[in-house]
């Protein structure tokens, strides 16, 4: 419109309720746009808002919320030194690209930069955020409508310090501490107790870090890690066993006794 003939009005705000604007209470339809890879409805995880309505027909339609992904997360197997990666897919559902195009506005996002943006004592931290356009081809049934969609690839950084401190490196102090049975006398009844306290150790710290992880065929860097330190642990506790059984055996045959006297019924016959 003219705002001159309007009383210089540049701007409206149009109220757009229920999430979309084919809500009952909209004052102004909005363009069908959803997360295809949603965990929740952009419906109910952002808040009804104001749209701001130019003179010159631009609309501006800003929402707080948070979104709800499903995410096919990569980076995951560095953990806990990994960079998580989820993309998300945006696009109109029920409209072609013969009918709604979504296009990026310069770099496509913007990262707010009020007093409460950001992260504070928070695991994740983020890193970086990239968007790029998408076109699908048409189905084979209907070849003038393409389905275009932007990707917005979100990088978060973890915060990896409290992995190594609570569990990496008491890890590493115990198989070290696990390695002095070596030095400690068979006659001493600790040293088997200590390297019982390596392994039970190793297995605890196991099912701590997989209370965090979902379950999953790949293996990360802390479970190869854990496997190996869990195989350190049981090899000294093997050991171990050996050289007391070795130390307080009395026979002159390194042999059971039962095995012994198979061997020999095996040699009679």
């Amino acid at each position: 419109w003219n705002a001159s003939q309007y009383g210089g009005l540049t701007t409206l705000q149009l109220w757009v309720g229920d999430g979309t604007g084919a809500g009952e209470t909209s004052e102004i339809w909005t363009p069908d746009m959803t997360l295809w890879n949603q965990g929740e409805s952009m419906q109910t995880s952002l808040s009804s808002a104001f749209a701001s309505v130019s003179s010159d027909g631009t609309v501006f339609w800003s929402r707080p919320g948070h979104l709800r992904p499903t995410c096919k997360f990569v980076g995951l197997d560095s953990f806990p030194f990994d960079e998580l990666g989820c993309t998300m897919e945006f696009g109109s559902w029920s409209f072609s690209g013969l009918y709604l195009r979504p296009v990026k506005m310069d770099a496509g996002f913007s990262i707010g930069g009020s007093e409460t943006a950001g992260e504070s004592f928070q695991e994740f931290s983020l890193e970086r955020v990239s968007c790029r356009e998408n076109v699908y081809p048409p189905y084979p049934g209907d070849p003038e409508n393409d389905w275009p969609v932007l990707l917005y690839e979100v990088v978060f950084q973890r915060a990896w310090q409290p992995y190594t401190r609570g569990y990496i490196l008491l890890q590493v102090v115990l198989n070290i501490i696990g390695f002095l049975c070596f030095s400690v006398p068979p006659q001493c009844g600790e040293r088997l107790g200590l390297g019982i306290t390596a392994l039970l150790a190793a297995v605890a710290s196991d099912f701590v870090i997989a209370a965090k992880l979902p379950a999953a065929r790949e293996m990360t860097w802390f479970a190869q890690f854990s496997a190996f330190s869990l195989a350190y642990a049981a090899a000294v506790l093997v050991e171990s066993c050996i050289v007391i059984g070795l130390y307080y055996k009395t026979s002159e045959s390194l042999l059971p006794s039962r095995l012994r006297w198979a061997s020999r019924r095996a040699a009679a016959v």
